[in-house]
């Protein structure tokens, strides 16, 4: 069995990672907040609580809550950091040898002669954090590799798109 490629992706994407997570953590956890303050003034408009005091309405927001926390350390604190720890991958002469996953783990080895597109990608957060996405395009899809510096990604495209060339050439 071949070695695990062995470059990592900038430490940085953890904490890119993190916010991308704390942000739909916290929109998922509105949402169910606004479901619940809806359900209970239907409810309440119906007529169904014959007291005013039920503590229904509370205990369903404090098990939001608790979902709440419990979604924060997982996604937040938990996954980014596990997810870090196994991403790698290896730009060689003939190939690009990635290798992430958290349960399924992929190993994905992707050979230059198969490559259609090269490009750099950044969304607001990870341009704020000075990162960038290298995309490899094939006939049977896009594969990403996050987080690399931006001067990084940027000769990463170039060098693999004279590395593509060459290698259509050679055929």
């Amino acid at each position: 069995m071949r070695p695990l490629p062995s470059r990592q992706l900038d430490r940085r994407i953890k904490r890119v990672w993190r916010l991308s997570a704390t942000i739909g953590v916290v929109l998922w956890f509105l949402v169910a907040v606004v479901l619940v303050f809806a359900t209970v003034a239907i409810v309440y408009v119906a007529g169904v609580f014959e007291e005013e005091g039920t503590l229904v309405p509370f205990m369903t927001l404090a098990a939001l809550f608790v979902a709440l926390v419990l979604a924060f350390i997982i996604f937040v604190l938990i996954v980014p950091a596990v997810r870090y720890r196994q991403w790698r991958f290896e730009v060689l002469d003939e190939e690009i040898d990635i290798h992430k996953g958290i349960f399924w783990r992929k190993r994905i080895i992707i050979p230059l002669i198969r490559v259609q597109n090269v490009d750099t990608r950044q969304g607001p957060i990870m341009r704020a954090f000075g990162l960038a996405s290298f995309t490899v395009s094939t006939a049977a899809g896009e594969h990403v590799i996050p987080g690399l510096q931006m001067e990084e990604a940027d000769a990463l495209r170039d060098h693999v798109a004279v590395l593509a060339r060459i290698a259509q050439e050679d055929v």
